[in-house]
């Protein structure tokens, strides 16, 4: 029997090594050094859900939604209640809801005269076939005051990322691909509604969904995944080639393989194929990570603003100090706090605010935020610090070429399968559509 061995466990590996297995006849391993999940992490105590990750996924995203339902987990899922369609964005020093209806931008007073005036001329901007960074592709079709009050806090709130360094192409190919069919984003996602295809929305960055997630949070899924798959707690260190088979050199044994699947960052990759590589280490080193801190802080009550009844809000890029979101999990979410508790969970640093996830009080900044941007000043009951130095992959201008580049590995060294969220894509779904894509290649021979 055949075998693959899957070196990292988090949403890519577990998924991938899940795959193979259920799918395929080879025999399948997992090597991970430390614990099942990644950055993915449930944390259940006082009362409380916390994900220190990812918080669920997105109801038209089809990949996970059949992984889920091949895994018989489907029972396990929850739908995201309505106050998640309440969204805001703090600027000019108050939080302002911002509607799912783009067009409704245009009718009120968040965005001023001469920056609507600029969103009504985007159809007559000429669609640029280059890729560029995302701050220069919004200020050219929709202005600048469009970049710092709604595409910039997306950025920063999914990606953690910052508009001017981040590859258009790379990070938001659907949108450059609406402009190059449609010659306009307006003529665009008009054209996608009439047909019905999806219902438009642009302060999502993407197409409009629920937000869903599971009963005992995303740990719960993946541990289900992982249940019947080996698993190996050891740290790779290094890679051998053996004929046709590869050796995987790890702290505590080596292990031989006939397909090796590395589904861990970019920087731990590196280190692996430092020997190795080819020179393709030293393009993995073009992948800058977020640093990124998740603050919880826990209520005894509900009796807080009505803000809380909501997704949560974000900041204009103008309005940034530590804090560049702030979600309140118990009202997108059941299961997330006991009744009559309050969960608030507030993302701190991100590129624009590196130093901010690594101070001592970090607690002292959280409290100060919610002070000055949702009137939030009732003592909390609970706190949890989880810091991520290197929280989110980076896709800037250069990441076309790191693509190209383990394309050509891989194709020189048959075997080797690189995948996870440093290439493919940060979400949940992208991991796990990455993971379907290697299936096919593992069972087509790669």
């Amino acid at each position: 029997m055949k075998k693959v061995i899957v070196v990292g466990g988090g949403v890519s590996g577990i998924s991938v090594a899940y795959l193979i297995k259920k799918h395929t006849d080879y025999s399948v391993s997992l090597i991970e050094k430390d614990r099942i999940g990644g950055k993915a992490l449930s944390i259940k105590t006082n009362g409380y859900l916390i994900e220190t990750g990812p918080n669920g996924f997105l109801s038209n995203k089809k990949e996970i939604k059949r992984l889920i339902e091949e895994s018989h987990f489907k029972d396990e899922v929850i739908q995201s209640n309505d106050y998640a369609d309440r969204k805001f964005i703090f600027s000019s020093g108050k939080l302002w809801e911002i509607q799912s209806n783009p067009a409704k931008l245009l009718f009120s007073s968040f965005l001023s005269t001469k920056a609507k005036l600029k969103i009504l001329k985007e159809p007559f901007v000429k669609p640029n076939s280059n890729d560029e960074t995302v701050e220069s592709f919004v200020k050219r079709r929709l202005g600048k005051e469009f970049l710092n009050k709604v595409i910039g806090p997306m950025v920063c709130g999914v990606f953690a990322g910052n508009p001017k360094v981040m590859s258009m192409e790379s990070n938001f190919p659907r949108i450059k691909e609406i402009e190059m069919a449609y010659g306009s984003l307006i003529k665009g996602l008009i054209s996608l509604m009439i047909n019905k295809k999806t219902s438009a929305s642009v302060t999502t960055g993407g197409f409009s969904s629920k937000l869903m997630s599971f009963k005992d949070g995303i740990s719960s899924f993946l541990n289900h995944l992982s249940k019947d798959i080996k698993i190996i707690k050891d740290n790779i260190v290094d890679l051998k080639q053996e004929e046709s088979r590869y050796t995987l050199i790890g702290k505590k044994s080596s292990y031989t393989t006939d397909i090796v699947i590395f589904a861990i960052p970019s920087y731990a990759l590196k280190e692996i194929l430092k020997n190795y590589g080819r020179g393709l280490e030293k393009v993995l080193n073009k992948i800058p990570y977020a640093p990124m801190s998740v603050v919880a802080l826990g209520y005894k009550d509900k009796n807080l603003p009505d803000t809380i009844n909501s997704f949560g809000y974000l900041f204009a890029l103008k309005e940034i100090r530590d804090v560049i979101g702030v979600l309140f999990d118990s009202s997108v979410f059941n299961f997330r706090a006991e009744n009559g508790k309050t969960l608030v969970r507030l993302m701190v640093g991100g590129q624009l605010a590196k130093d901010a996830p690594f101070k001592q009080n970090i607690i002292e900044s959280a409290i100060k935020e919610l002070q000055r941007s949702a009137s939030i000043f009732k003592p909390f009951e609970f706190s949890f610090i989880k810091r991520h130095r290197k929280a989110i992959p980076v896709y800037t201008m250069e990441h076309k070429d790191v693509l190209e580049k383990i394309n050509n590995f891989e194709n020189k060294n048959r075997g080797i399968i690189i995948t996870g969220n440093a290439f493919y894509g940060v979400g949940l779904n992208d991991c796990v559509k990455a993971a379907y894509q290697i299936l096919e290649r593992i069972k087509g021979g790669q």
